[in-house]
C-alpha cells in the first residue's frame, strides 16, 4: 500500500465521526439547545465530540476486527454524544 493510499484509508476512517461531530454540534447550538449551550465555544464542543467519536470508532475497530458493523457505529455515536449530554446537565 501507497502513502497515499494509506491516508485516503485513515482519512476516509477517521471523517464519518468528525461530520457527524459538526452536524450534531450545529443542531444543538443552533436550533435545539440555543440558550443552554451559549456559553460554549462551537469548536470546543466538536473537537470534544469529534475526539470521542473517533476513539469510539477504533475502540469498535479494535473489538470487532473490521470497520462498518452496526454494533460499532453504535458505540462510536455513543461516546460522541456524551460531552453534548454532559455540558446540558451542567448547564441545566
Amino acid at each position: 500500500m501507497s502513502p497515499l493510499t494509506a491516508l485516503w484509508h485513515l482519512l476516509n476512517f477517521i471523517a464519518p465521526p468528525l461530520c457527524v461531530a459538526a452536524l450534531l454540534v450545529a443542531l444543538a447550538k443552533g436550533l435545539v439547545w440555543r440558550q443552554l449551550l451559549a456559553g460554549t465555544p462551537w469548536r470546543r464542543l466538536w473537537a470534544e465530540c469529534a475526539l470521542l467519536g473517533v476513539l469510539g470508532q477504533i475502540a469498535a475497530l479494535l473489538v470487532f476486527g473490521v470497520e462498518g458493523k452496526l454494533p460499532g457505529y453504535a458505540i462510536w455515536l455513543s461516546l460522541l454524544s456524551l460531552p453534548l449530554g454532559w455540558r446540558l446537565l451542567k448547564a441545566g
